[in-house]
């Protein structure tokens, strides 16, 4: 590939955490090693929070403020869409959490090199580890997803070699625009929860398929945002929704099989708490 970088956007969508998400914009994004035009997207918004970014982001980042609580899906696709405005030839939207790190060993250059070499893949993400060192991405199948995660206290069923995968972890993922605009971005039925495999299978249908690279690598610092401000038993909730709409809409499920699976998908999490 030529060492001048095609346009990307970097979309961040921040949650009362302005000054994470400043910090995020001014010391992880200048370790990327291409140029990027960056967009925060201030969810929930309140004044205090509208000036912390307005005084201390870049005046080159874009900004916008939402007095609602957009959600994940919602929040990303107003930052992508102010982004194609103010980008003439944007040509790839990577996405960010503001509790990601980058260092010398990230190498997110790869994903772009992938995007740029390989036309059938139209979503890229990196080998997404956790600060226990375990990786935590990406999903070979839509079977994995909530299973997999069950037994990582034991053994960690993510990472392995680069390959095609069903989907991969949304704190960083990176996309072909034109593609992402085409399908409507993400779903916005999705407040929280599954948006990745979600738009993954939107993907699909375009015959574009999701790629895990192990060459590029991140750290996440773990769903700091939705801890502080959600209890378990509403995580759990937004979790159980989501997944139930993914298999409604998406993956073809009767109504018995929706019906049973919250009760055995409860069940196994009770079990997780008596065996964690």
């Amino acid at each position: 590939m030529s060492e001048e970088f095609p346009v990307i956007g970097v979309v961040v969508v921040g949650f009362r955490s302005p000054e994470r998400t400043c910090a995020f914009v001014k010391e992880q994004l200048p370790r990327l090693p291409f140029p990027v035009a960056a967009c925060v997207v201030d969810v929930a918004s309140t004044k205090e929070t509208q000036a912390c970014l307005e005084e201390n982001l870049p005046a080159s980042c874009l900004r916008l403020f939402f007095a609602e609580n957009l959600g994940y899906s919602r929040g990303n696709n107003r930052g992508a869409e102010a982004l194609r405005t103010h980008c003439p030839g944007l040509k790839y939207l990577l996405v960010c959490n503001d509790d990601v790190l980058f260092d010398e060993n990230s190498r997110l250059e790869r994903m772009v090199e992938f995007l740029e070499t390989h036309p059938e893949c139209g979503i890229v993400g990196p080998d997404v580890q956790g600060t226990d060192g375990l990786p935590q991405s990406p999903w070979d199948t839509a079977a994995d997803l909530g299973a997999k995660e069950r037994f990582r206290r034991w053994r960690s069923p993510f990472g392995g070699p680069s390959r095609p995968c069903y989907a991969v972890r949304g704190c960083v993922l990176l996309v072909r625009a034109e593609a992402f605009f085409a399908v409507g971005g993400f779903d916005e039925e999705y407040f929280l929860f599954f948006e990745e495999p979600v738009l993954g299978e939107k993907f699909q249908k375009r015959g574009l398929g999701t790629w895990y690279l192990s060459e590029s690598r991140v750290t996440h610092l773990g769903s700091a945002t939705i801890k502080k401000a959600l209890s378990s038993w509403r995580i759990y909730r937004l979790y159980r929704r989501s997944f139930l709409l993914t298999a409604r809409k998406y993956w073809g499920w009767s109504w018995a099989r929706r019906f049973v699976w919250p009760l055995w998908h409860l069940l196994a999490r009770l079990c997780q708490g008596i065996f964690h």
